[in-house]
């Protein structure tokens, strides 16, 4: 036990002085967060686009000028409350900004009136301007940046030029960036309204007729048969749909660390292998002793890791509830409950245990085979496949947990310790739980078995990955062992 201690000791240690640990440690919450908000990140971005429409009247300028003020106007609508727009419903702001806007203000003024951040809207991603020439042929030039137009960022290329024929049947989209498809999007959706706009006018109905229909749809309310957190009422809340959010949440975090801690007994045994420290650590230590010594390290590591990201995490929820509505730290409560309650809990950290002494043992014996990185990329390509199986599943499960395929997969051992929690906010039977827990752990205890068998042949007896291949090619039938 002594022996095992004072690796896992010199192994920890080794891990955690080293600076690139830190810097992964600080930089992952980071690179994650950027990865979350890189949509929006572009989107905020985005430079100003000036472009031009050429028609004979002003019905498609008109309809431009309208979606593209509705654009800004839901743009500033959520602001007012972004949670409550994440949860499809409507706060007093945002219905306070709704009415200002059907009197007739302009959208900075309903932002004014329902008490929004005094804030001057900037300009949009698309500003119209006036047409430089009344041709396609004479616009290009502009379009080409040869020749510049008058804004009020300065002089600026044209982006892009709407032009309507004479005659009204068709309207043209000029531009010289192939990728950037919203204006024509936009447009597309102003002429969708102007067609809307003719046929109800010839059928003699309103135009609003579409809007009032909208107004007046009923909503659809989730119930579920079975007693839900309030015992009043059978209506789904947040309370009920916390346990499926949470438990996604979990098994990515679950396989996102997995995945993460086990490079670090590969690239370890590896260094230990190619520098011979092996010989010197089994002069000291019993092999069993240096193995769970080993183990145990890296998982002290996935635990510091567990509680440096759960710290810094706690920390930015209670500096957010000060400065968000009392429902967001309410919701974020309810989150945590279930996060926290046993049924979810307990599974997560049955699952990981056994889910790293799996993929741990398993990585831990490749390294000992491996003297390069470029031997371990021969033998680890499959497992990194094995490992990215359940991952595709677990994006799968985010539109239905309860999947026929996620429900047989989780009686695979190397994916239960992925996929049980997505399982448990059902409330499977529990004779099902414990099978699944019995023979992961059954699967578990194997694996450590034969890792541990191939972890002797590779650091007590020197075999390597040409001694794997040998093995495998023995098992080919008709084929004989190279003498």
């Amino acid at each position: 036990m002594l022996s095992t201690y004072l690796v896992a000791r010199r192994d920890y240690l080794g891990y955690v002085t080293a600076w690139g640990f830190w810097l992964g440690l600080l930089l992952t919450p980071v690179l994650l967060g950027i990865g979350i908000l890189a949509p929006s990140l572009a989107a905020s971005s985005q430079p100003t686009r000036y472009f031009t429409i050429i028609e004979t009247g002003d019905e498609f300028t008109k309809a431009i000028r309208s979606e593209l003020d509705s654009i800004a106007a839901e743009l500033a609508r959520t602001s007012l409350d972004p949670v409550a727009t994440l949860q499809g419903e409507e706060s007093e702001r945002q219905q306070l900004f709704d009415e200002a806007r059907q009197s007739g203000a302009t959208t900075q003024e309903a932002l004014d009136a329902a008490g929004g951040a005094p804030i001057e809207l900037t300009l949009g991603d698309f500003v119209e301007v006036p047409p430089p020439a009344r041709t396609a042929e004479a616009l290009k030039p502009y379009l080409l940046g040869q020749q510049l137009i008058d804004t009020p960022e300065g002089p600026k290329p044209l982006f892009a030029a709407l032009v309507v024929s004479e005659d009204g049947e068709t309207i043209e989209y000029w531009s010289e960036n192939l990728q950037s498809r919203a204006l024509m999007d936009i447009s597309r959706a102003a002429e969708r309204k102007i067609a809307e706009e003719r046929i109800f006018t010839a059928a003699g109905v309103s135009s609003r007729l579409l809007d009032d229909a909208r107004d007046a749809r009923r909503d659809v309310v989730a119930q579920r048969a079975r007693p839900t957190s309030d015992a009043a009422s059978s209506e789904v809340t947040l309370s009920d749909q916390a346990p499926f959010i949470v438990s996604i949440a979990m098994a990515f975090a679950l396989w996102f660390l997995i995945f993460s801690v086990i490079n670090y007994l590969l690239m370890g045994t590896i260094e230990e292998r190619s520098n011979k420290i092996f010989d010197s650590l089994l002069t000291s230590v019993s092999l069993p002793s240096l193995l769970a010594g080993k183990l145990l390290a890296v998982l002290a590591l996935a635990l510091t890791l567990m509680a440096f990201w759960g710290i810094g995490s706690a920390a930015i929820g209670m500096f957010a509830s000060q400065q968000l509505s009392p429902d967001f730290a309410n919701n974020a409560l309810t989150v945590l409950g279930a996060a926290l309650h046993p049924s979810l809990i307990v599974p997560a950290v049955i699952s990981f245990i056994l889910g790293y002494l799996m993929y741990g043992s398993l990585f831990l014996a490749l390294g000992s085979l491996c003297d390069t990185i470029q031997e371990a990329q021969t033998l680890m390509t499959p497992l990194i496949v094995l490992l990215m199986v359940p991952l595709f599943m677990l994006t799968f499960a985010i539109s239905d947990a309860q999947s026929p395929i996620i429900e047989a997969m989780v009686w695979i051992p190397v994916f239960t310790p992925f996929l049980l929690i997505l399982r448990m906010p059902t409330d499977p039977p529990m004779i099902e739980v414990f099978a699944q827990l019995g023979l992961m752990a059954v699967a578990a205890a194997l694996i450590l078995y034969l890792a541990t068998r191939v972890y002797r042949a590779g650091a007590v007896h020197g075999a390597g990955v040409a001694d794997v291949w040998a093995f495998f090619g023995k098992l080919i039938p008709g084929r004989k062992a190279e003498s």
